[in-house]
C-alpha cells in the first residue's frame, strides 16, 4: 500500500559508509533515527561516485547512461562546464511530486529545478544561493579554498537549515529537499586530520537535532518522514595527477579519480591513452558511465590507487605529478568500497530494520512510496 506522508529528503555531502561507522558513537541524533527507523550500512555507489552523478541518480532512480549527468561538469560540444539542473534527461522526485499536486521546496538541493518547485533557492556552493523563488536569498559566506573555509561553509549549511525550518514551520510543504555539506568540505581540505573530520559530523548530527526538536515540539514529526542520505564516500590521496602536463592541449574533466577526456577519433584516443598509462592510469568501459550518444566523442580514465586527477590551475609549474590540493576525494572508480555511503529512513511510516546493503538507485522508489506517488515506478521497494 502507497503512504501518504510528507517527506523531508536531507542529503549528508559525503559521509561514506566506513565513516560513519567509525563515528557513529559520536552521532546522537542519527544514531537514534537509524534505531527507530530503517538504516542503510553500504548505500553503493553511483559509477561516478561524484557528487552530480550521485544527485541525480537519487532524484531521478536512474543511472548516468539514462539521466545523462555522468560527471560533475559535462561536455557541450565546446568545453566541460558544470552540470546543471536542466542537463537532466529523466524527470526527478521533485517533478513527480508537484505533478500530482504536492507542493515542492527545494533548499539549496543540488540538480532541482526551480519550475519543479513552490519554494527555492539555489545551491549555495554554484552561485551563493542568488537564485530564489518565493524565499529571500540568505547572506551567503563566500570561499577561500583556505582551512577558515570550512566555519563557513558550516555557516552556510546553518542559515539554509534555518530556512528550510522557517517553511516547514509556515508552510508545510510536501516534500522539502536540503544539502548539508560540511563533511565533504572538511575531508577534501583536512581530511588527514581525523578529529576535525568527527567535528564535522558531529556538527551536522547537532545541525539535525536543532530540526528534529522543532518539528517535535511543533507536533510535525507524525507528519513527515525522514530520508537521510550520503552522495558518496571519501578515500585519502597521496599524489595528483596533472593532467594538462600529461596530455597537453586536450579537453579535459577531473572528478576525483576519474579524467573524462574528449577526443577526436580513435587514433587520437590511443595516443591519449599511452601517454596516461605511463602513470597508471587505465582505460574505462564507456558504456557503464556515459550515454550512448556520448561514447564515440568521450572516454573515461581511471587513476590507480590513491591518486587523484587535478587541473594545472591548482599547482604551479610543469611536473606531472604533485601533492594533492584535496587530499581526501571520491570518484575512485569501480566497486571502491571507499565510496559506499549510508542511507537513514525514519517516521510514522517506517518500520525498524537494518540493511547491510542496498543497490544506489533503490533510493527513489522509496522516496516516492514514502510519499504516495503513483505512476512513477512499477514496482516501488519498501523498508
Amino acid at each position: 500500500m502507497l503512504m501518504s506522508k510528507k517527506l523531508i529528503v536531507i542529503l549528508l555531502d559525503g559521509v561514506g559508509a566506513d565513516l560513519f561507522e567509525q563515528y557513529r558513537h559520536r552521532l546522537p541524533h542519527l544514531q537514534q533515527l537509524a534505531r527507530q527507523g530503517t538504516l542503510v550500512q553500504r548505500l553503493g555507489a553511483d559509477a561516478n561516485a561524484n557528487s552530480m552523478p550521485a544527485r541525480a541518480g537519487i532524484l531521478t532512480g536512474v543511472d548516468a547512461t539514462r539521466h545523462g549527468v555522468y560527471a560533475n561538469d559535462l561536455w557541450d560540444g565546446q568545453r566541460f562546464r558544470p552540470a546543471a539542473a536542466g542537463d537532466l534527461q529523466a524527470p526527478t522526485l521533485a517533478r513527480y511530486a508537484r505533478a500530482q499536486g504536492k507542493r515542492v521546496a527545494s533548499i539549496g538541493f543540488g540538480l532541482v529545478s526551480e519550475e519543479d518547485c513552490d519554494w527555492f533557492l539555489s545551491p549555495w556552493w554554484q552561485d551563493g544561493c542568488l537564485r530564489a523563488k518565493s524565499l529571500n536569498s540568505p547572506d551567503i559566506h563566500s570561499l577561500t579554498g583556505n582551512n577558515e573555509s570550512l566555519t563557513r561553509v558550516a555557516a552556510n549549511d546553518h542559515r539554509l537549515l534555518q530556512q528550510a525550518w522557517k517553511i516547514l514551520d509556515e508552510k508545510r510543504p510536501d516534500l522539502l529537499l536540503l544539502e548539508l555539506n560540511s563533511p565533504d568540505y572538511c575531508q577534501h581540505v583536512l581530511g588527514n586530520d581525523r578529529e576535525l573530520v568527527a567535528w564535522s559530523l558531529e556538527l551536522v548530527d547537532a545541525q539535525l537535532g536543532c530540526l528534529l526538536t522543532r518539528l517535535r515540539d511543533s507536533d510535525l514529526d507524525s507528519q513527515y518522514n525522514l530520508a537521510i542520505i550520503s552522495d558518496h564516500g571519501h578515500q585519502q590521496v597521496e599524489t595528483a595527477l596533472v593532467v594538462e602536463h600529461i596530455i597537453p592541449e586536450v579537453s579535459t574533466h577531473c572528478d576525483g579519480g576519474l579524467l573524462f577526456v574528449k577526443h577526436d577519433d580513435a587514433t587520437d584516443m590511443v595516443g591519449i591513452g599511452e601517454k596516461l598509462a605511463v602513470f597508471g592510469v587505465r582505460a574505462l568501459d564507456n558504456r557503464s558511465y556515459l550515454p550512448t550518444e556520448k561514447c564515440d566523442r568521450l572516454s573515461v580514465f581511471v587513476a590507480p590507487p590513491h591518486t587523484s586527477f587535478e587541473p594545472a590551475a591548482k599547482h604551479g609549474g610543469s611536473q606531472p605529478t604533485a601533492k594533492p590540493r584535496y587530499i581526501s576525494t571520491h570518484g575512485m572508480g569501480p566497486d571502491q568500497p571507499g565510496d559506499d555511503r549510508i542511507a537513514i529512513f525514519a517516521g510514522p511510516d517506517v518500520r525498524p530494520a537494518r540493511l547491510a546493503r542496498a543497490d544506489s538507485l533503490s533510493v527513489m522508489p522509496l522516496l516516492v512510496r514514502l510519499m504516495g506517488l503513483f505512476d512513477v515506478c512499477e514496482e516501488p521497494q519498501t523498508c
